[in-house]
């Protein structure tokens, strides 16, 4: 009898561990000491307005991590095992989220960012976009970056400007979670961004923010209601334009 492949186990395994919890969308499971994650071709219960089947949505996020993937493998994790109903990918450590959240030196946070930032910029270079790059969705190990969760759709056509949204909503994430250190923090994801080729997307948000400045006077107009993503949209604007 011949011995089982990784991938023939990794399915396996999936398979049991969707068994014993069916109605989950995203799981994981740990095979030889490695952490691995399923997630399931199941509606995330966020896109009920979006005209696209779940089906799509899911070869929709499989054909972006390949393409992305083909052109940065050190930064979008590789698919271990793809079936028409889930893909495994491999653990790639606790999210910049996480590490923020931790009992690390701010120093060393601030160089998680920074390097968040770079990873960014590389993919940007290499006219890739991710879509929606929130702190959760970004995986660090010891310098190793992984970019999560490609299912999110543009909604500009324009290269340019999906890149700058990219930028800001990195940025977003930092001030949407009111940490005492905000400014520092989105300095060093700036930092990281601008010294690995991202000054013309930078300049392009700037850009952006001033084609939308009633937003910004909006912003400050609602400032006393403290509504948390209202207030950082504002401080992104404080950032960038003053």
């Amino acid at each position: 009898m011949m011995e089982e492949t990784l991938m023939e186990r990794l399915r396996r395994m999936a398979d049991r561990v969707i068994s014993e919890r069916p109605s989950d969308r995203v799981l994981n499971f740990t095979l030889d000491g490695e952490k691995y994650w399923i997630k399931r071709k199941l509606g995330n219960g966020r896109n009920q307005l979006v005209k696209y089947s779940v089906e799509k949505e899911f070869y929709y996020e499989i054909a972006r991590m390949t393409i992305a993937g083909r052109n940065n493998p050190d930064l979008v994790p590789e698919i271990e095992v793809l079936t028409p109903d889930y893909m495994v990918t491999k653990d790639g450590g606790p999210t910049v989220k996480n590490w923020l959240d931790s009992d690390k030196s701010e120093a060393e946070k601030e160089l998680i960012l920074e390097e968040a930032g770079a990873a960014l910029a590389a993919l940007h270079k290499n006219g890739i976009v991710h879509g929606r790059p929130a702190l959760r969705d970004i995986t660090w190990n010891d310098g190793v970056i992984h970019f999560l969760d490609w299912e999110n759709r543009m909604y500009s056509q324009d290269p340019a400007t999906q890149k700058a949204l990219d930028f800001l909503l990195l940025l977003q994430g930092i001030y949407r979670e009111n940490y005492p250190e905000a400014r520092e923090r989105a300095d060093a994801l700036e930092r990281g961004y601008v010294k690995n080729g991202g000054e013309e997307t930078r300049e392009e948000a700037r850009r952006f923010l001033m084609k939308h400045s009633i937003v910004g006077s909006l912003t400050r107009q609602l400032a006393p209601f403290k509504m948390k993503d209202i207030e950082s949209v504002r401080k992104i604007y404080d950032h960038l334009l003053t």
